[in-house]
């Protein structure tokens, strides 16, 4: 029997933990054409949930184009992979696709190659050739699309502030909001997940992207709904769970998606033979993870400086985010020094993603390393 519990990767079909109001709110604003900028800390799902939603949206007639933007690090890359995913949007055979391709992106070179009983449009372009008209082919084609097939549409771009690395010009963002701006029957979702940066992208008046969209926020799974899900996967695998136990898994990962997800699935690991999940066990599966953890988090350790150090073990024997960690009494109950010093290593780990701050709170991004540091510390 397959574990219930996925991570590491998307989440889809009965593993999605079911976000109702998220899926419904979100479902409600592409059908209406809005462009929507949806933002959340790692690991909260956000890819998750708008895969489900796409999914659901295509049974309703909308077009889906989803990209994500994490490990394109060029414009050549970018364009190649958005003309990718224009080019199986168009569907049907390979001579169909062929031709609407080239009707689309005329400037663009297709190269298909054969993916078992598939096949796949590459694409490629001269380095030499003038942008402009080849960026407004690209970023036409799906309200083309759209409009010729009489049906709404949706493009997604994940983890979208990841453009600003490289389109430092912002030629790409000034060129899409000029042609996105006037296709209201195309719905443009923008998802990431360095809140600063997505901030500074849809808030910053001076960027193309300023206001262009409803924001919408996501936060974690409400722990009444999310106790009802780990407790429906745990029964459908035939275990029995004893009253509570949900409620003390998710108080152990502060209700965080991604982690909550590790932990059922240490604990229905561990425990599968028996068949039977009590309230001791959790405190078992934390240990597992830990242990499994533990190299990771030595390693990470090791590579930061003092004063982060310190830090990290002041919020951790604190507990809880809800601090004022540059106020006096903050500083002088763990001995932390000036104010000065201990932003310094605020910046540090926000960089290196230990910190995270959420609703003006510093949060760990790992909630097992902070446990690790509980238990570690003196």
């Amino acid at each position: 029997m397959r574990n219930p519990f996925v991570y590491g990767k998307v989440a889809r079909g009965e593993c999605f933990a079911d976000r109702a109001r998220e899926v419904e709110e979100l479902s409600a604003d592409i059908l209406a054409g809005q462009n929507v900028i949806l933002f959340s800390p790692r690991r909260y799902g956000k890819t998750s949930l708008i895969l489900e939603v796409l999914d659901r949206l295509r049974t309703q007639g909308v077009l889906t184009v989803y990209l994500d933007l994490f490990r394109i690090t060029s414009e050549e890359e970018f364009v190649a992979a958005y003309a990718r995913e224009i080019a199986r949007l168009c569907g049907g055979g390979m001579k169909a696709v062929l031709k609407k391709v080239r009707e689309l992106l005329p400037r663009l070179i297709p190269r298909v190659s054969l993916k078992g009983e598939g096949f796949e449009v590459e694409f490629t372009f001269d380095l030499r050739v003038e942008r402009e008209p080849l960026l407004a082919d690209l970023f036409e084609a799906v309200a083309t699309i759209a409009r010729e097939r009489g049906r709404p549409a949706a493009v997604v771009f994940d983890e979208f502030q990841e453009i600003a690395r490289w389109d430092k010009g912002e030629k790409i963002q000034r060129t899409m909001r000029a042609h996105f701006q006037h296709h209201p029957e195309v719905s443009y979702v923008f998802m990431g997940s360095k809140r600063h940066l997505m901030h500074e992208l849809f808030q910053n008046k001076n960027r193309p992207f300023y206001r262009f969209g409803k924001h919408f926020p996501l936060g974690k799974i409400p722990k009444e709904e999310f106790a009802a899900f780990i407790r429906a996967r745990f029964e459908a695998t035939g275990f029995d769970v004893q009253q509570g136990v949900p409620e003390r898994i998710l108080e152990l990962t502060e209700n965080h998606p991604y982690y909550t997800q590790v932990l059922c699935h240490v604990l229905w690991d561990l425990f599968r033979d028996e068949g039977r999940l009590e309230a001791g066990h959790v405190e078992l599966g934390v240990e597992e993870v830990i242990a499994r953890e533990a190299h990771a988090f030595h390693e990470l350790w090791d590579a930061l400086p003092l004063k982060a150090r310190q830090l990290l073990v002041a919020l951790a024997k604190e507990g809880t985010p809800r601090v004022e960690i540059y106020s006096r009494a903050f500083l002088e109950k763990h001995n932390l020094g000036p104010p000065s010093s201990v932003q310094r290593a605020v910046e540090r780990l926000l960089e290196d993603e230990v910190l995270e701050r959420v609703n003006g709170e510093y949060e760990f991004t790992d909630v097992f390393f902070k446990r690790w540091l509980q238990r570690e510390s003196p």
